[in-house]
């Protein structure tokens, strides 16, 4: 016969225990080291590494534009003329509506 575990006024154990439990996994989820704020760091992280993906790339772009513009004297023209609407000599632009 299985035996039953009790308090010394002979009242089992098994309410008090599933309490503590309640109260620890409860505790578990919501503390501040908890599951909960778990979640949450981690959901920034993984917004922090795509930010952070994301700059590199446009690093790695603005490098290449750079390099370009010291060393393409071709991209350098092309640049002048579409953000400047510069013009060669004896050039003539036509804008029509």
């Amino acid at each position: 016969m299985p035996r039953s575990y009790s308090n010394s006024n002979g009242r089992p154990l098994k309410p008090l225990a599933l309490i503590i439990l309640a109260i620890l996994a409860l505790w578990m989820l919501l503390s501040p080291h908890g599951l909960w704020q778990y979640g949450k760091v981690s959901q920034e992280l993984k917004e922090l590494q795509a930010e952070n993906q994301r700059l590199e790339e446009e690093n790695r772009q603005l490098l290449t534009e750079i390099t370009r513009l010291r060393n393409d004297p071709q991209y350098i023209e092309e640049v002048a003329r579409r953000e400047h609407g510069l013009l060669k000599k004896n050039e003539l632009l036509f804008r029509f509506k």
